[in-house]
């Protein structure tokens, strides 16, 4: 259907390139032959000042037209893209839990085996789970069907009850760390939507690693109404340029990190759209490649802090 419509967008743009040529030619020996004659009549003098709106209108058009062009051209490429990215994130975990399956059934295991081999199973399965329920939220939120419940909750308790959750994502060898002081305010959050932020973050993090993943959790007071939480990782970052551009869907930054690394560009779109919905600010920043990345964090204290 995409390639349908570029290849329409094609015809329309070489259609318009003949008509501008057609008026362009016609314009301008119409042009001198008023001025070899010498004819000044205000309806040789309307002539021409239609001729003109006509050409500015047509050339319009054609930049309209040729914009248009190059943004469906851009949307068949991330199409291509994401289909194959999307192909590799479930492709993996299925084949892994496949083979897992097949040990499974084997009586020859021993327990700490088939202990190991039930632990992978467990974690690709949980991997796979994440998959399919980020595609699905990703068209429940484009189509901004979600729904919010937000409560008054301390953000310090809440960070508590989740810390377990996010070292459990890294690798035997990674390490979050906290600094800063305590956020020892309540914030209207939907917890729910508040997890899908700091959950894809770390996760994030440990994907563009290099090595065991490195991760700082810095949270900071900014006065008696602002917090701010800083999630800092050791990896491979990106292009400064990309800092706003990485939030799209679909979007991935691929200027330095493997193209071995795969993912769908659905992780930080989420973030910011969930933010947005909590009127949480967020931003991101790298010095470029190998220098990590940063992410930031800023909201508002429902109350003043006790």
């Amino acid at each position: 259907m995409i390639q349908k419509r570029k290849w329409l967008w094609l015809v329309f743009f070489l259609f318009f390139v003949g008509i501008l040529a057609i008026l362009a030619t016609r314009f301008n020996l119409n042009l001198l032959h008023k001025y070899r004659e010498s004819v000044l009549q205000k309806e040789n003098l309307l002539e021409q000042v239609m001729g003109t709106i006509g050409f500015i209108v047509v050339l319009v058009g054609l930049i309209v037209f040729f914009a248009r062009l190059l943004q469906e051209m851009r949307l068949n490429q991330l199409q291509s893209e994401f289909l194959a990215a999307i192909s590799h994130e479930l492709k993996t975990p299925i084949t892994t839990l496949e083979l897992s399956s097949q040990l499974l059934r084997e009586d020859k295991l021993s327990p700490d085996e088939r202990m190991r081999l039930w632990t992978s199973h467990s974690k690709e399965l949980n991997r796979l789970k994440r998959e399919v329920e980020s595609l699905l939220e990703a068209a429940r939120w484009d189509t901004k069907s979600i729904e919010i419940t937000r409560v008054n909750r301390s953000l310090e308790e809440w960070i508590g009850t989740q810390w377990e959750d996010w070292q459990s994502v890294l690798t035997i060898d990674g390490s979050l760390t906290r600094k800063g002081e305590p956020l020892d305010g309540s914030i209207r959050m939907d917890p729910k939507l508040l997890s899908v932020v700091f959950m894809n973050l770390v996760l994030n993090a440990r994907k563009f690693a290099i090595g065991a993943p490195r991760i700082t959790f810095t949270t900071r007071v900014v006065d008696d109404r602002h917090w701010e939480i800083t999630i800092r990782d050791e990896g491979y970052g990106f292009d400064p340029n990309d800092s706003e551009k990485i939030f799209r869907r679909f979007f991935r930054a691929r200027s330095f990190a493997p193209y071995s690394i795969s993912g769908t560009g659905l992780g930080l779109y989420f973030v910011r759209s969930a933010c947005s919905r909590m009127r949480i600010r967020v931003r991101a920043q790298s010095d470029g490649a190998r220098k990590g990345a940063t992410f930031t964090l800023r909201g508002v204290f429902q109350n003043e802090r006790k």
